[in-house]
């Protein structure tokens, strides 16, 4: 079948070109679009172009353009494939198949960081040997790569703690122009506003306030937290995304990767959790499931660590944390912290909220998103606010320009 075309973009928003049947210049061909063997759509070359049309090829009208799902990831791309519809024969792709560096097997399919892969402990051993890391960062990792969380004890002092909590209470009173909160209160819809004191108490984050903050940011950037980040990461760290919290949410137990995009590498991110005040027990606690980390990848659609574009399987999802945890022994523990107390977990750390059973408890507390400063999170192909590196961190923000102190 003397087939002509080519292929002239193929990336995570769209494949584009043309492709002609000489034998039947009239015949529109058509074709399935594949990720990982699971077809995702299908497009038909039919489309008219003029430079086609003035090199006399089918008339102008065999051009195609396929727009990729809205949330397709980069991580996908060496994954994608085109064929004739409905058959075996298979459309080449150069332009998705980038020559990528081999490196040793990872627990997930979408790779994730050095201490993932299956030689971590041997690179552990050679970075000790080296002088990379310490005696006491090599246990730390080394216990990080077997549970998926380390405890940073007393990484905040308390003076800044004190410090920020007071700004909180002034914030929460005369909020600075562009600061949201994503709540729920009080009707159970999900709204994003400007903080008001009466939903302070109740589903209700306050996001990323280190965009207007410096307080915020020296919480966030704890020298010991950012000396772990920046090991674990092989890279300076990104804070990209924070959350503070009043009070304890009830959260079932999940997992950052099926909600926090990170885009190339789903599992490049890590988390932290800094305790505000002393966490006490019934106050809706952080949890986690030791080791879950390691659970097998739940692909969303069958291809993704997302869930974003297949929310009917959230549920889904939640109980497949929750079988993982009875089918491998995932024992339950809990960050009863102490104010200034960091908790530093992986990405695919399986975590949520113990029961709230003392209501008039609060339990402030700011969570914070991390990535290696190369990679970019996914909302920064359409949003791309300028960064600010302060304190040997970069932070970065999806909802306005993170700001310096004048």
């Amino acid at each position: 079948m003397p087939i002509r075309g080519s292929i002239d973009r193929a990336d995570e928003f769209a494949i584009e070109g043309w492709i002609i049947d000489d034998d039947h210049p009239n015949a529109k061909l058509a074709f399935d679009v594949l990720v990982n063997d699971r077809m995702i759509g299908r497009f038909v070359a039919d489309s008219f172009r003029q430079d086609l049309k003035d090199a006399d090829i089918g008339g102008g009208e065999c051009a195609f353009s396929f727009p990729m799902p809205q949330f397709f990831g980069k991580q996908d791309l060496p994954n994608l494939r085109v064929r004739f519809a409905d058959s075996n024969l298979f459309v080449s792709l150069p332009a998705v198949q980038p020559e990528r560096e081999v490196v040793p097997a990872t627990v997930s399919r979408f790779g994730g960081l050095w201490l993932d892969r299956a030689d971590w402990l041997d690179e552990l051993g050679r970075k000790h040997r080296a002088g990379e890391v310490s005696d006491a960062m090599a246990a730390r990792l080394f216990q990080f790569a077997r549970d998926g969380y380390s405890v940073f004890e007393k990484a905040v002092p308390i003076r800044l703690v004190e410090r920020l909590k007071s700004e909180l209470d002034q914030i929460w009173q005369h909020p600075p122009e562009g600061l949201l909160v994503e709540t729920f209160e009080s009707d159970g819809t999900l709204r994003y506003l400007p903080p008001d004191p009466a939903w302070r108490a109740g589903r209700t984050k306050m996001l990323d306030l280190f965009a207007y903050s410096e307080l915020a940011r020296q919480v966030i950037a704890a020298p010991p937290v950012l000396d772990f980040l920046g090991t674990l990461f092989g890279d300076a760290p990104k804070a990209f995304q924070s959350l503070n919290l009043h009070t304890g949410l009830a959260q079932p137990m999940q997992k950052d990767t099926a909600y926090v995009k990170v885009d190339g590498n789903p599992l490049a991110l890590a988390a932290s959790w800094t305790a505000l005040e002393d966490v006490e027990a019934g106050s809706g606690e952080l949890e986690y499931l030791i080791g879950s980390h390691r659970a097998p990848d739940y692909l969303f659609g069958g291809m993704s660590k997302w869930m974003e574009g297949y929310s009917e399987e959230h549920q889904a999802f939640l109980d497949s944390v929750e079988a993982d945890a009875e089918r491998f022994g995932y024992k339950r523990g809990r960050f009863l912290a102490r104010r200034g107390d960091v908790l530093v977990w992986h990405a695919d750390l399986a975590h949520g909220d113990a029961a709230v059973k003392h209501a008039d408890r609060t339990r402030q507390c700011m969570l914070t998103h991390f990535c290696p400063a190369e990679v970019e999170p996914f909302y920064r192909r359409n949003t791309a606010h300028p960064a600010l590196t302060e304190n040997g961190c970069t932070f970065v923000s999806e909802h306005g320009l993170v700001k310096a102190m004048a």
